[in-house]
C-alpha cells in the first residue's frame, strides 16, 4: 500500500491577518515567522499522518494497492468524492464504474469502501500497485472549515509565536495549552 498527497490544498485555514490579529501583532516585521508558524500548525494537524487523522482543506490523495480489497477502510477524511482505476491483465488504465463502489460514511466511524453485491474484480496486472483510489477529502475550502479547528490553530500559533524556543531557563515549561487539545478533541480520527 502506498499513500500520496497529489494535489495539495489551495489555501491554509486561517490568514496570515487572522493571525497576526490573534497574536496582537499590529506591524508587518514578522510577517514571515508568523506565515511560517501557520504552515506548521496546519502541518501538525492535516492529513493521515497529521494528529486530527484528516484533510482540513481539500485535498486529493493517491492510496495504491497490490490487490483488490473486499472492504477498505479510507485512510483520509472527511472523503467528498472517491474514484477508483486499474491495470488490467495487459496493463490498460481501466475506471471502474461509479455505480460498482459503496461509499460508507457513517458518524463516528471511518468512511469505508465496498463494491456493490456481485462485483466481480477484474484481474490485475503484475506491476506494483495495480489498484489505484484518487480520494478527495477535507472540509472544503478555509471558509468551510469549523470554527474549533481554526481557533486551535491561531492558539497554536499564538503559542509558538510567544514561545519560540523548545526550553526556557528560569521558568517553568510551557507546552501546548490544553485549551487546543480541548478544541481539537471532537475532529480527530481514531484508528
Amino acid at each position: 500500500m502506498r499513500l500520496t498527497r497529489t494535489f495539495d490544498p489551495a489555501e491554509l485555514p486561517i490568514s496570515l491577518e487572522d493571525a497576526k490579529l490573534y497574536c496582537r501583532v499590529d506591524h508587518d516585521d514578522e510577517d514571515s515567522l508568523i506565515e511560517s508558524l501557520i504552515a506548521a500548525a496546519v502541518g501538525y494537524l492535516d492529513g493521515p499522518s497529521g494528529i486530527l487523522g484528516r484533510a482540513i482543506i481539500e485535498q486529493e490523495w493517491l492510496l495504491e494497492l497490490d490487490a483488490w480489497p473486499n472492504r477498505l477502510a479510507l485512510p483520509i477524511e472527511p472523503v467528498s468524492s472517491v474514484t477508483v482505476q486499474y491495470l488490467d491483465k495487459i496493463g490498460t488504465a481501466t475506471d471502474v464504474p461509479e455505480n460498482q463502489l459503496v461509499i460508507i460514511d457513517a458518524p463516528s466511524a471511518r468512511t469505508v469502501l465496498e463494491w456493490v453485491d456481485g462485483f466481480q474484480a477484474p484481474e490485475l496486472s503484475d506491476t506494483r500497485y495495480p489498484v489505484k483510489i484518487t480520494i478527495t477529502a477535507g472540509f472544503g475550502a478555509a471558509a468551510d472549515v469549523t470554527e474549533g479547528i481554526k481557533v486551535a490553530i491561531k492558539m497554536m500559533v499564538g503559542h509558538w509565536y510567544d514561545n519560540r524556543e523548545t526550553v526556557v531557563l528560569g521558568m517553568s515549561v510551557a507546552e501546548l495549552p490544553m485549551a487546543v487539545n480541548a478544541l481539537l478533541a471532537r475532529y480527530r480520527v481514531m484508528l
